[in-house]
């Protein structure tokens, strides 16, 4: 019988070369690799392909993933691993050898600099690499690749990263290897440094991002090394009301998705539906048509295919236009006022929450009559005391036209309908936000990202003028840029990085790291590079939170767990301020540190003294009274440093439970665009009894426990409430949101429920 190998050619089937693959897959592990060689039931026939059988395999190792049995994830992935090596060993013409022992060398150093040099001159790599580095530089790095750190990848990572991230060429073909993105991923990101140290740098970033200590955030992942270096994930725009700065942000966001970056939207601005328009009065038809359209866009401007593009966009609770906006994503009412693909927020401010608790009236204002309240500003402008004043203000003295009385409790009522409902909208808390804003000095915070993790300036871009050339027939269009807020981020991997050592050698690196990201960025829009070089904002996270937690002997549901994680996310902070702190004594602080919160010393609203108290009480006892002099000093090199983003795919890739959320279960099938994966959590062997799944857990503890982390955050966190609707109803919904408000927590994200029709089960206690 003849089997057909990669390149065409037919030869004998030698099965002694299965089991050779087999054994590679299985080695060291605890499986039985008889078993997938007898599971696997290979139907050979005459010309049966190579591929065919190592396909074969690899499904049967994914579907013996169990919670018994979770080391199948590792064969399925040293299958998978060794279809890559052949098949790009094929397309760049180096040979694997089928023998696999101890000389065998999946990777191939001579051909890395021949592959990047072949396929930058084909457009699929950045020339500037060519340029910045030398043969010799390639050959060294290419030397300093650990293939073995191929093998700490599970099914699902592997996958994950060979589905989407690993550079393709023209016929779809992947054309390199894990280790080799990381490498070129890492000499993109070095480019920033000095020549003399770059190489240096280089391998420090590689061996962070290879051993899986880090992670970077999407785009960067996807786009350093390619031509376009968009490393960004998300972008914050102001519309102001204002028809050519509307259709002017219209076409930003469309850039902006082209460029696969995501998208918050802030229209509180926007004048409501009966307004004025020059003079003629009812004549706005207010939010919901700007909404229909930017959903639009997002819908048309798909991203070469590959998915749709994806925003939020926020409206304030005292928006007389809210009703309807509420509306835009359920299943009921007016199909013409919908807008199903965009993701709706709402800003909601202290005064609201009062009023809600002692059961009083709520007025709706049209935006069109809250300009120029006070000092040249408008109503949305202002927060905290001074909003609440010309808030009440304004309750009072603008026309019956202005304004609509409704019951706080039934519109809050309302909202939780639609949470229920939809899970959205998201909720972001306007003056806890402004209030902790470390840049208050120099701007105001309108709305959050599309997660809901970044609190930044933000400010509408100001139309000046068009000016024509009578004898060329060129535009020139002028405009003064706005704040437009650029996400650059990257997170620890706490199942590795939780010490007090580990993150004094680790933060300040993610910290270099996403300040070059800053440095090499490609802009869509000119405001997103203005911005980004006046803050040099980052936002660093965690991912494997959970795993962190079981691996400490920590209960969810715990006192201890809240210091855990107080303690925890008090390290994080104080080396990023330390690593930005370095920063800026070698390139500078950034432009407006002088008059911020940070300037003054005081950091997460909290003076230096305070945080030396808290800092003893948890026991980590650092510095904070001489990090705070030497911040007075030589200032930040990032106005922003922390935020907790949902790291979906990139923990996929590292085999790391998501963000700071609880699992979802202790096994399932993820379905994305790599198929359907078996997901267990980290060790789950080792710790089963210890994993306590999000729907089982008291939805109280992870707000506690959110309210724990925030206070060592200047930004948000992308937080998730998981509820089962046979056991939360709305009184208790309403219960959580109030709690998030009232222990200081900036926003919250989804509110994921559980399906109806779901068999409950103790997954602790079934067999």
């Amino acid at each position: 019988m003849y089997v057909t190998k990669r390149s065409g050619v037919g030869e004998p089937m030698d099965i002694s070369k299965i089991r050779i693959v087999i054994d590679f897959a299985c080695r060291g592990l605890r499986v039985d690799p008889l078993e997938l060689e007898a599971d696997a039931q290979i139907q050979f026939r005459e010309g049966i392909s190579t591929k065919e059988i190592q396909q074969l395999l690899i499904r049967t190792a994914a579907e013996k993933v169990s919670p018994e049995n979770p080391d199948w994830q590792y064969v399925a992935a040293r299958l998978l691993l060794y279809d890559l090596y052949k098949d790009v060993g094929h397309i760049r013409g180096y040979k694997v050898k089928d023998k696999i022992n101890g000389r065998y060398k999946p990777y191939n150093p001579e051909s890395f600099y021949n592959l990047v040099k072949n396929y930058a001159e084909k457009g699929i790599y950045g020339e500037y690499l060519l340029r910045e580095y030398s043969k010799e530089d390639f050959q060294a790095l290419a030397s300093y690749i650990k293939p073995d750190r191929d093998l700490l990848f599970n099914y699902t990572g592997i996958k994950v990263l060979y589905d989407r991230y690993l550079v393709r060429d023209e016929e779809g073909n992947v054309i390199e290897l894990p280790q080799e993105m990381y490498m070129l991923i890492s000499m993109s990101l070095a480019l920033p440094e000095k020549k003399e140290e770059r190489i240096k740098w280089v391998k420090t970033f590689y061996d962070l991002m290879s051993k899986h200590e880090v992670s970077l955030a999407t785009p960067t992942l996807m786009n350093a090394r390619r031509p376009h270096t968009q490393l960004s994930s998300c972008f914050v725009l102001t519309v102001d009301d204002d028809l050519y700065d509307i259709f002017d942000n219209v076409q930003k966001a469309g850039q902006i998705s082209k460029f696969a970056g995501g998208l918050g939207i802030y229209l509180g601005k926007v004048r409501a539906t009966g307004s004025p328009i020059r003079k003629f009065k009812g004549a706005s038809s207010g939010v919901l048509p700007v909404v229909k359209i930017l959903n639009d866009v997002m819908v048309y401007v798909d991203q070469l295919g590959m998915r749709k593009g994806s925003a939020s966009i926020t409206l304030d609770i005292w928006h007389k236009d809210v009703m309807d906006f509420l509306e835009v994503k359920t299943n009921v009412g007016d199909e013409r006022k919908k807008a199903h693909d965009i993701h709706p927020a709402i800003s909601i401010p202290d005064i609201f929450m009062k009023r809600l608790k002692n059961r009083e009236k709520w007025t709706l204002l049209d935006p069109y009559y809250c300009k120029n309240v006070k000092d040249g500003k408008n109503l949305e402008d202002f927060y905290g005391e001074e909003f609440e004043e010309l808030y009440q203000r304004l309750e009072r003295e603008l026309p019956p036209n202005a304004k609509k009385e409704v019951d706080a409790f039934e519109l809050w009522k309302r909202l939780l309908t639609v949470v229920f409902e939809t899970g959205e909208p998201y909720i972001f808390f306007r003056d806890t936000a402004n209030r902790l804003n470390p840049n208050k000095h120099c701007g105001v915070v309108y709305s959050s990202n599309l997660c809901h993790e970044i609190v930044q300036n933000m400010s509408a871009s100001q139309h000046i003028e068009d000016s024509l050339d009578p004898q060329t027939g060129e535009i020139v269009h002028r405009k003064k840029s706005g704040d437009v807020v650029v996400c650059n981020l990257g997170s620890i991997n706490l199942g590795k990085v939780y010490t007090k050592e580990d993150m004094e050698r680790v933060v300040p690196l993610l910290v270099r790291m996403l300040d070059n990201v800053i440095s090499i960025n490609y802009y869509a829009i000119k405001e997103a590079e203005y911005t980004n070089r006046r803050y040099r904002a980052i936002g660093i996270g965690v991912s494997n939170y959970h795993y962190c937690l079981v691996k400490n002997a920590i209960q969810w549901e715990s006192e201890e767990h809240l210091k855990f994680a107080n303690a925890l996310f008090e390290r994080i902070a104080y080396y990023a301020i330390k690593g930005s702190m370095e920063l800026a004594k070698e390139r500078g602080r950034y432009p407006l540190f002088e008059g911020s919160d940070w300037s003054k010393g005081v950091f997460f609203g909290r003076d230096a003294e305070e945080n030396q108290r808290m800092s003893e009480k948890n026991g980590n006892n650092l510095n904070w009274i001489e990090l705070a002099e030497e911040v007075k000093t030589y200032g930040l090199r990032n106005a922003y440093l922390l935020a907790l983003m949902p790291t979906g795919s990139t923990s996929l890739i590292i085999g790391a439970t998501p963000s700071v959320d609880p699992i979802f279960a202790k096994f399932y099938k993820e379905e994305n665009m790599s198929g359907i994966l078996p997901q267990v959590p980290p060790e789950i062997d080792r710790y089963f009894w210890h994993y306590k799944s999000a729907y089982s857990i008291d939805q109280e503890w992870i707000i506690r426990a959110a309210s724990e982390r925030q206070k060592w955050i200047d930004q948000a966190q992308s937080l998730n409430l998981f509820i089962d609707p046979e056991h939360v109803d709305g009184p208790t919904l309403s219960k959580l949101y109030e709690l998030s408000w009232e222990l200081g927590l900036k926003t919250v994200y989804y509110c994921r429920s559980k399906s109806l029709t779901e068999i409950e089960e103790c997954e602790s206690c079934s067999s």
